[in-house]
């Protein structure tokens, strides 16, 4: 389902807890690519037998591993309905505030202001998000976005049905 099936209310963005998980599970993966660009890339320097060419390989490989380390949070939540493999795991993804799908203007932008929102261990985040209505960070605040459970919690009205008169009780 692509979006969110209302327009997200504060309960729907008490998600802190999975945040901070979502968070640690893709500081996790953005590692692993960056490790494994910057392996393959050594693995070839070094197959030329020449330090000069290595070391270049070595940088390249450094480079091209943070891009795509960076890449991997903002193409995804674009791509995969608001969702990282982190947020995924943990039921919960990136809406606009609207309930609207992020898309990738959105999940740049949100993304690109993670250097702010992240400085001295995400305090500068939580205190953004303390002091909203929403929860948003100040990325979300400026991306018009926000992180909301997978799906709204059931507030516990019924809805009306129709009876038939097979389902009816007799008297």
């Amino acid at each position: 389902m692509s979006g969110y099936p209302k327009r997200p209310d504060r309960d729907d963005t008490n998600v802190i807890g999975a945040r901070i998980g979502a968070q640690i599970i893709d500081s996790l993966v953005g590692f692993a690519i960056l490790l494994g660009v910057v392996l393959l890339f050594g693995v070839m320097g070094g197959a030329t037998g020449n330090s000069d060419i290595a070391g270049s390989f070595g940088l390249i490989g450094l480079l091209l591993g943070f891009v795509g380390s960076v890449f991997y949070g903002f193409f995804l939540e674009g791509y995969w309905d608001g969702y990282t493999v982190g947020k995924k795991l943990l039921g919960i993804k990136v809406v606009k505030e609207d309930g609207s799908e992020c898309g990738y203007g959105s999940a740049f932008l949100r993304n690109a202001l993670e250097i702010i929102d992240g400085l001295f261990y995400y305090v500068v985040g939580f205190i953004f998000m303390a002091s909203g209505d929403k929860r948003q960070r100040l990325g979300d605040r400026i991306a018009g976005t926000v992180v909301v459970k997978e799906t709204p919690r059931d507030t516990g009205a019924s809805t009306a049905t129709e009876t038939t008169p097979e389902t009816e009780p007799t008297p």
